[in-house]
């Protein structure tokens, strides 16, 4: 299928390693210099690369070369990008495995995934009641299909197609089909956000990663979520569903799970699911949750009919360690700290000077040897290449350490301020030496903050 220009941008974004967080906010500005277009036409590497380039970005220098970093990235992955999309072959591994995932899974023996279709709307050729929906995908169940007159199915919208996208979500939609099946009433549709959508983000990713064992694909769906989507409240409150969902998940596991399906598709309205979701978020155990959401007038035979039915299940397949680590990855999703524009820059200029070799900031200290007033002193000329004192002698002699420690003098004047503030904020260190004001990058942690991604750029 042919990408639209939002979804290939979406896509190149997903992949990472930008300076603004979210990254994501860059749409706003690649739309604000095209006069309408809300690039949902088909994508050509060459002219989407081009419209990107009419970006406007911030005017402030420090910002406006961030900015202009992320925007050469971004164009840079869009020229090398095939406008051409295998969703096909998505769909064909998504229904070879559901037979096995939804056993595992959901306890349900025998599963036929119904093949997702791609239309150019919701939904296109059947009717236009969700013309006007704008999500990447929409999944009807049994009681929709009747309420709205759609067939059964998973639907995807073509232009919201991002590669590394569908990849999950047809994951996370055939596993509405396995709901339909394992934990909905029957006769009528009984939604509960968090424990449907939360199961399917979940499940979905844990079973795309069991099928794929792809580390950069499901780190890549990770990324749609934590830059991409950051700033849209519907998939906020998607991932809010799904951090309840993967709670509930580690500390109830999956027999506790399967019962709670069946205790649903029993009876749904016996029991408070948002009390129980909340109380799941707050960290109580889902057990005891449970008990307390009950709203029945049978707590007592509630309590052990559900108690005999986790008991049974417990005999079947349980969560293991790959789901644990896919769960535990996606609830490791705080933001990162967001530095100002200049604090950005001379954080990646810090990390600059500390790449060179050989490094003309490298002092070494002798921890034994102090000076009048008790403070450790550099060996060699202060401040210069300590590259009189080799390797081999920092290996022999315990008491000699290698620093990197930057002079102020030697700080640009561009970043004279950001590498103040830096140190103010403790992500660096400052010193006195002699009489010389000097900066330990690695003092505060920056070139390991840089490294992981937990510091990034507000502009």
């Amino acid at each position: 299928m042919k990408l639209s220009e939002r979804g290939a941008i979406r896509s190149a974004i997903a992949d990472g390693g930008f300076g603004l967080y979210p990254a994501g906010r860059l749409m706003d500005s690649i739309k604000a210099g095209l006069s309408g277009d809300d690039l949902r036409g088909d994508f050509d590497p060459s002219a989407t690369a081009e419209k990107v380039l009419r970006a406007q970005g911030p005017g402030e220098p420090q910002a406006r070369a961030v900015f202009e970093q992320d925007i050469s990235l971004l164009v840079e992955r869009l020229r090398t990008m095939n406008p051409e999309y295998d969703i096909d072959s998505v769909f064909d591994r998504m229904q070879a495995e559901a037979p096995a995932l939804a056993k595992r899974y959901y306890g349900i023996a025998s599963f036929d995934a119904p093949r997702p279709r791609v239309l150019e709307y919701f939904f296109e050729g059947i009717n236009d009641m969700y013309k006007d929906g704008d999500w990447f995908a929409f999944n009807v169940n049994r009681a929709e299909s009747a309420e709205m007159n759609v067939p059964i199915g998973t639907y995807f919208k073509r232009d919201q197609v991002s590669p590394g996208q569908p990849e999950f979500v047809a994951m996370h939609e055939v596993n509405h089909a396995m709901q339909d099946i394992a934990a909905s009433p029957d006769g009528f549709h009984h939604y509960v956000p968090w424990f449907d959508e939360g199961l399917a983000d979940s499940f979905g990713r844990m079973m795309l990663f069991r099928v794929t064992k792809d580390e950069s694909l499901i780190a890549k769906v990770k990324r749609f979520r934590t830059e991409v989507e950051a700033d849209d409240p519907r998939k906020a409150a998607y991932h809010y569903a799904d951090q309840i969902a993967s709670m509930m998940l580690i500390r109830g596991r999956l027999p506790f799970v399967k019962a709670l399906m069946r205790a649903r598709k029993r009876d749904p309205f016996s029991i408070d699911w948002s009390g129980l979701g909340d109380r799941i978020m707050a960290g109580i155990d889902p057990h005891v949750a449970l008990i307390n959401a009950y709203r029945g007038s049978k707590p007592e035979q509630f309590s052990k009919k559900f108690e005999r039915e986790e008991t049974a299940f417990r005999k079947e397949s349980d969560l293991d360690a790959i789901d644990l680590r896919v769960l535990a990855m996606f609830l490791a999703s705080e933001r990162p700290a967001c530095l100002s524009a200049s604090e950005y820059r001379a954080a990646l200029w810090l990390a600059d000077e500390i790449a060179r070799k050989p490094n003309p900031h490298r002092v070494v200290i002798d921890r034994e040897k102090k000076d009048e007033e008790g403070s450790e002193i550099t060996l060699g000329p202060i401040l210069k290449s300590a590259s009189i004192v080799t390797d081999e002698a920092l290996k022999k002699d315990h008491s000699l350490e290698a620093r990197i420690a930057i002079r102020d003098a030697d700080v640009p004047e561009e970043h004279k301020a950001g590498v103040a503030e830096l140190a103010a904020k403790y992500m660096i260190t400052k010193r006195i030496v002699g009489e010389e004001l000097v900066y330990q990058p690695y003092g505060g942690g920056l070139p390991y903050r840089l490294g992981t991604g937990e510091i990034r750029c507000t502009y």
